[in-house]
């Protein structure tokens, strides 16, 4: 796939970009904005979760209530079951890889949520919850 070829949707008010996409899994390339906040807590019970960090520099939250600085060339994979979250404190946008197995799920999860989030702002929390459950996934504290 060239720059700039590949279907879009909004994530917080930035395009995500599907780079592949099959039934075993999906990757899309996608900007975090500088202090975006991120989801919640959560899991997924349908889908397998990966974030590889490009550029700039995340706040992971893996399985435990205590964030680690994840730099440019940082991964995390969330199993089916592991909660996670992200989120970037810095004034720098972050570029990263998103990865999803099964594909599908994944990216249906990501297209429903990436419009409730406003650019700079915070999402409804009844319309997340919605969204969480239709996906199979719990939103945590």
């Amino acid at each position: 796939m060239l720059p700039g070829e590949g279907r879009t949707f909004p994530y917080a008010g930035q395009p995500m970009r599907v780079l592949a996409e099959s039934q075993g899994f999906a990757v899309v390339e996608m900007t975090v904005p500088p202090r975006f906040a991120g989801p919640v807590p959560h899991r997924h019970h349908a889908f397998d979760e990966g974030i590889h960090v490009l550029s700039g520099m995340l706040l992971l939250t893996y399985g435990t209530d205590d964030p680690i600085e994840a730099p440019a060339g940082s991964f995390c994979l969330a199993p089916r079951g592991v909660r996670h979250t992200f989120a970037n404190p810095t004034d720098e946008p972050a570029q990263v890889l998103g990865l999803w197995s099964p594909g599908p799920a994944g990216l249906a999860f990501m297209a429903d949520v990436g419009v409730l989030i406003p650019p700079g702002g915070a999402p409804d929390p009844a319309a997340m919850a919605t969204v969480y459950a239709a996906h199979d996934s719990d939103l945590l504290p």
